[in-house]
């Protein structure tokens, strides 16, 4: 009998990494295109605001996205400030001219001048003073006008497979509360700094449900921290920075579960960044990987405990087998996982790889398991769910068992279901 040599499987970082890869390669075909080009001189008309700004921005306008004052709303972009919007209160600078007297520095020495009697010499000079004065900018969902050129933000469709399991998984995942509400400014989503919780704008898709969730939670997870409790050689971010950070784990880990935002995560992160190149990217790609990481293996734990849960709640009604269907190769050593809490009814191989379950899978041939696989082993392994369980059948392993009819126990009442909390 040949050896049967098992396949290496790349780790999670591994996966992780050549997600990111694909991530990098589709941004740079899209920084190519006019869209980007003309995006990117709008943006240049925006005003680049300083660190202290953007923190008072983001107390009083979590969600605020792209602000500008009053007037230059008017000029620049063609667009109205609405009747009744309240200014986003930040610091501009007015700084003066002012004459005063100063030492007369030395241009050989570098030193202050002396008078013959011992003084500093002194002359009268017209100086900048620096001075601030408090203005009032708007968010640009608080102004109606000339719409703004985009490179194609359009919201994801589609819906996720076993959703709300996934759903409660992220929220096990997330360590601060997760709500739905009505967000008039018309962004996705945002962690509120202040209360340490995560809105979601209610109504939409799932995929874009969990892909904005995602993102929010990497905020939470890399970039809530007090500046005061940062370390001296941790990275102090723009917003910039923080945005593609956070787009960029939210597109890693919704492609590790095969759930596609290419579209919507690179035209945000090109709309983020702040050149062709990518800098925020670059600079932050390792953090990015680690957090992408840490978020899938605390996702996975938590899948399996929701997948435990489930078995518990249905094992006095799911008494037949799972089946899983090996698509690309016999069942062999090595072709298939091997939980220690969830023991193989029975292997069967097929001649060829012929259709199955009326024709909708391709397979090799099937594994049977006590329980179900998580999703992740089943994809480890390349395994198909068969689309329902299997009916009371011909097992050879079965057929070693005393053919003895067996007294069938009273079913207990399923437990009803909890409504899953908005």
């Amino acid at each position: 009998m040949a050896k049967v040599v098992e396949k290496s499987y790349p780790s999670q970082f591994e996966k992780v990494k050549e997600i990111t890869d694909r991530l990098e390669a589709g941004l740079a075909s899209l920084f190519e295109s006019d869209a980007f080009k003309t995006y990117l001189k709008t943006l240049s008309k925006f005003h680049n605001y300083s660190l202290n700004n953007t923190i008072l921005i983001a107390m009083q306008k979590p969600d605020a996205t792209l602000v500008a004052g009053y007037t230059a709303w008017q000029k620049n972009f063609g667009r109205q400030v609405q009747k009744g919007e309240q200014g986003i209160r930040i610091l501009a600078p007015t700084p003066y001219k002012k004459k005063m007297e100063v030492a007369v520095i030395d241009s050989s020495t570098g030193r202050a001048r002396l008078n013959p009697d011992g003084s500093k010499a002194t002359e009268l000079k017209e100086i900048i003073v620096p001075a601030f004065k408090v203005v009032n900018v708007f968010d640009v969902s608080q102004t109606d006008g000339k719409p703004l050129p985009s490179i194609g933000v359009n919201e994801l469709i589609g819906d996720v497979r076993q959703y709300k399991t996934f759903f409660e998984a992220l929220k096990r995942s997330c360590p601060v509360p997760i709500g739905f509400e009505q967000i008039d400014s018309g962004a996705k989503g945002y962690y509120h700094t202040m209360d340490h919780r995560i809105a979601l704008q209610e109504g939409m898709s799932q995929v874009q449900t969990i892909k904005t969730l995602i993102h929010e939670m990497t905020h939470e997870h890399l970039h809530s921290k007090d500046p005061k409790e940062m370390f001296p050689g941790e990275p102090r971010l723009t917003r910039n920075a923080k945005e593609v950070e956070a787009e960029a784990v939210a597109y890693t880990v919704a492609q590790h579960y095969g759930i596609e935002t290419s579209d919507y995560s690179f035209a945000y992160i090109a709309g983020w960044s702040a050149g062709k190149d990518t800098p925020e990217l670059k600079a932050s790609l390792d953090r990015i990987r680690k957090a992408a990481d840490e978020l899938i293996t605390t996702i996975d734990g938590h899948l399996a405990e929701l997948q435990k849960e489930q078995t518990v709640e249905h094992q006095t009604e799911a008494t037949d087998p799972f089946r899983y269907y090996s698509t690309q190769r016999p069942v062999d050593i090595g072709t298939f996982p091997k939980p220690p809490e969830n023991k193989v009814v029975e292997i069967v191989n097929f001649d060829k790889r012929i259709p199955v379950e009326n024709e909708t899978i391709h397979a090799w041939g099937y594994i049977e398991y006590q329980k179900p696989l998580t999703e992740q082993q089943a994809l480890d392994y390349e395994l198909k769910t068969a689309p329902a369980k299997v009916p009371e059948k011909r097992s050879v392993l079965r057929d070693l068992e005393t053919k003895k009819p067996k007294v069938q126990e009273p079913k207990t009442p399923r437990k009803p279901k909890k409504e899953e909390t908005r």
